[in-house]
């Protein structure tokens, strides 16, 4: 059964003119507390690959916004109606930026073959969902959001950031898949940065990721080779990416940037560490 903190989220079903398919939102409104203040201006968190990320959020967030520790914020998990290799599959579309046909043959077995359809789901979560959400939870902000993503979600968050910093107030990477299309993000930071010099107010970014990511692993997923996955680890650079995203980031001049390798953790076991991380950086009272 859930706890008390998560029975009182609720669920309900979307399909996206955007993207042409249904997601599962949860969604969980903050309690007023005398620590909190009125709830009114709260901004929004959405946590992408919410059947893994919304439950740690929500727990996160709770107890500390009631002591008065973190803003009240109305969090929102995206997620899909499947099964979890079927979810796996599904959000590699999703969250992807274009990339050729058949880029990954040796990944096909874990993350399909469908990319590129980034674009359309950043539509879908601006343009769609957030105001359904403010439709929902009238103290949920117009303009306050914030984006936390994990692995190919951290991919999308970076290239979120690169081509519409405006639309959040916070953007939140974890693990960030920078290698995707060969770093085809990155080569978007030059005009990045002109966009960012004609917005009033400049987002503020959280990069974390496993200080292990880098290290070759023993074993390999079901149906992907092992010799091909350590082949992409050598080359995805996940810890060295990320930090140098970070200083890029910096150079561009940011109000603020904030790197973490998290020791002893990989790929995996780092998001429960980074969602608790992520969530303090994005909602800490100033």
């Amino acid at each position: 059964m859930p706890s008390p903190t998560l029975a009182s989220a609720t669920r309900f079903d979307i399909t996206s003119r955007s993207t042409g398919r249904s997601y599962v939102i949860s969604l969980h409104r903050p309690v007023a507390s005398p620590l909190t203040g009125p709830l009114e201006n709260c901004p929004i968190l959405f946590v992408l690959d919410g059947a893994l990320t919304f439950g740690t959020a929500v727990e996160s967030a709770s107890l500390r916004t009631a002591a008065g520790q973190l803003e009240p914020a109305v969090i929102v998990g995206v997620a899909y109606d499947a099964d979890l290799l079927t979810m796996v599959r599904m959000r590699t579309k999703d969250l992807t930026p274009p990339a050729p046909e058949d880029k990954y043959p040796e990944m096909a077995g874990m993350i399909g073959t469908e990319y590129g359809g980034a674009d359309a789901f950043l539509e879908f979560l601006i343009d769609e969902l957030a105001p359904e959400i403010r439709a929902r939870a009238p103290e949920a902000s117009k303009t306050r959001k914030a984006l936390f993503g994990h692995s190919l979600g951290g991919l999308f968050v970076a290239n979120a950031l690169m081509r519409r910093p405006e639309a959040f107030e916070t953007f939140l990477a974890n693990s960030p898949a920078l290698w995707w299309n060969d770093f085809s993000t990155l080569a978007l930071m030059r005009p990045f940065r002109k966009k960012t010099e004609t917005l009033s107010a400049r987002p503020r970014v959280f990069i974390s990721v496993g200080a292990l990511e880098q290290e070759e692993p023993s074993a390999a997923p079901p149906g992907v080779e092992l010799e091909a996955i350590k082949v992409r680890v050598r080359e995805a650079r996940m810890v060295d990416a990320a930090r140098e995203f970070a200083d890029a980031l910096r150079d561009a001049k940011l109000p603020e940037v904030r790197f973490v390798a998290f020791d002893g953790e990989e790929h995996g076991s780092v998001l429960s560490a980074a969602v608790g991380r992520a969530i303090t950086f994005a909602l800490r009272r100033s």
